[in-house]
């Protein structure tokens, strides 16, 4: 703008001049050619002191320009540094996100991070015994205490660098709580899509409702016959090595076993157990809102637990197969093999879910095979159950295919009793019958017979209530032959909030 002012004035004073000379020359009268002489070289003086004037003008302006580019320079330079140093300020602090509801604390490239999580599981409950009639209860059955557990108390402790992953959860709860223990500790990679390997203490894939979560299981805990069957050489906090392969389609995985967490100690044991655990499953047929399932699971005990027997020098090899009537709130065992002596175990099981809409339908079978030591003959036991839920509110249960099993509903419209459109959180209704046969040949651990439903209300997705009441029928007798088996209705509650 400067320079075309400083042309717009040499322009205008020349014109001026000539205009001066013409106006001059017309209205002046004759002159002497030396006075006409002198009049040109004054206005030529004149002229080239304005041409001064206008170039000195010109090079101030000039001057001005250059140092205003040089200002809108430095000012960008400024800028940018500016933006550099933001970057740089981002680049270094933290994202703390809540994937979940899980606190996660991770940088800003995601590729590290570590995550924090919780499961609380508070039981109460009691059992309604006839004890005062022989014809309903046995004299020898036993007396059932009423009560509360802290069934689950986990701290979940998860740290993530590229692919690889490590988990490590203590337990505040237990059956009964009291003492603190361990659910996991290992190291996970995942380099290998889809393929997940693992080492560490670890609960190995067994079985489709072992491979749910304890948080969406649809009564308070597993089905006897796979509580049973999945601590033979899999179950929490298992010595693990091993990988799995999920897609969407299919599920396989395979672990080397060893012992559980503190089973070694220096005057229990001389030798841990080595066995095996696979499990395979499809989703052969599954659209948006449904699914069908079909699995396979196994495992086996190579080498079981060598520990010490009474004499020096003398060792025995054993296995354990009982449990609690599918309620930890009484911790006896009522059907229980006692230890068997055993070379080898295996167990089996067949699984079939479906779901549709808001429906679901899944059952097991599983087998035990036990080869006894000396002469004792081998010996089979067996069991299943069959389940089912009706989510009332309309949600489904959702497919986890990392799993191959299925997960608890998410409310739509979590409980807000001051929400105008009433939100009420999810219900839901199920029910299970399952059977447990552990008697064979001379072996009397029982027959039970469980049959429960349960009403479960999910307020948000991190917290759940849930009402259940089982008749649990128990046919056993004692060495003598002399009944010790029960039946009884139990009722409890739990209460849950897991993130």
């Amino acid at each position: 703008m400067r320079l075309h002012h400083g042309a717009g004035l040499i322009t205008a004073g020349l014109l001026a001049a000539l205009s001066g000379k013409t106006a001059l020359a017309q209205s002046a009268p004759p002159q002497s050619p030396n006075v006409r002489m002198q009049a040109i070289e004054s206005q030529i003086d004149a002229l080239q002191n304005q041409l001064r004037q206008l170039k000195s003008d010109l090079g101030q302006t000039n001057q001005q320009l250059r140092e205003s580019q040089t200002q809108t320079k430095q000012a960008q330079d400024d800028a940018r540094k500016a933006q550099d140093q933001a970057k740089a300020t981002a680049a270094s602090v933290p994202l703390v996100t809540f994937p979940n509801g899980r606190p996660t604390l991770s940088t800003p490239d995601k590729s590290a991070s570590l995550a924090i999580g919780m499961q609380l599981q508070f039981d109460m409950g009691g059992y309604f015994q006839d004890n005062h009639s022989n014809d309903i209860q046995p004299p020898a059955s036993r007396e059932l205490n009423d009560g509360s557990n802290l069934r689950r108390g986990r701290i979940f402790v998860v740290g993530k660098y590229g692919d690889w992953t490590a988990n490590f959860t203590p337990d505040f709860g237990g059956s009964p709580d009291g003492s603190v223990s361990l659910y996991e500790a290992n190291i996970n990679y995942s380099g290998f899509k889809p393929v997940t390997a693992t080492i560490g203490y670890f609960k190995p894939w067994y079985s489709l409702q072992d491979s749910m979560s304890s948080n969406d299981f649809l009564f308070m805990e597993r089905p006897s016959i796979v509580e049973i069957a999945r601590n033979v050489a899999a179950g929490d906090a298992r010595a693990s090595l091993g990988f799995k392969a999920s897609t969407d389609d299919y599920f396989a995985s395979a672990y080397l076993t060893g012992g559980t967490w503190g089973d070694q100690t220096a005057g229990s044991l001389n030798k841990e157990q080595l066995g095996g655990v696979m499990r395979i499953a499809a989703r052969p047929f599954h659209g948006e809102d449904w699914n069908v399932h079909a699995g396979f699971s196994g495992s086996a005990v190579f080498q079981p637990a060598r520990s010490n027997a009474d004499q020096p020098g003398d060792t025995v090899e054993n296995i354990q197969l009982r449990d609690r009537p599918e309620l930890r709130v009484d911790m006896n065992r009522l059907i229980d093999t006692g230890p068997l002596e055993v070379d080898n175990a295996y167990t089996y099981g067949v699984e079939l879910g479906g779901n549709w809409h808001n429906f679901l339908l899944q059952g097991e079978y599983i087998g035990i095979a036990v080869d006894r030591t000396h002469s004792d003959p081998n010996a089979h036991f067996q069991g299943g159950y069959v389940e089912g839920s009706w989510v009332i509110t309309g949600e489904s249960r959702k497919y986890n295919t990392g799993s191959a099993a299925w997960a608890r509903p998410v409310p739509d419209h979590p409980f807000n009793p001051l929400d105008g459109e009433g939100g009420w959180g999810a219900w839901e209704l199920a029910a299970r019958y399952s059977v447990t046969d552990l008697n064979s040949h001379d072996i009397n651990g029982g027959n039970q017979q469980v049959y429960g439903m349960s009403l479960s209300w999910y307020p948000t997705a991190l917290l759940r209530f849930m009402l259940q009441t089982d008749y649990v029928d128990v046919d056993r007798q004692d060495s003598a032959g002399t009944e010790i088996g029960q039946n009884f209705w139990d009722v409890a509650l739990r209460s849950q909030i897991a993130f």
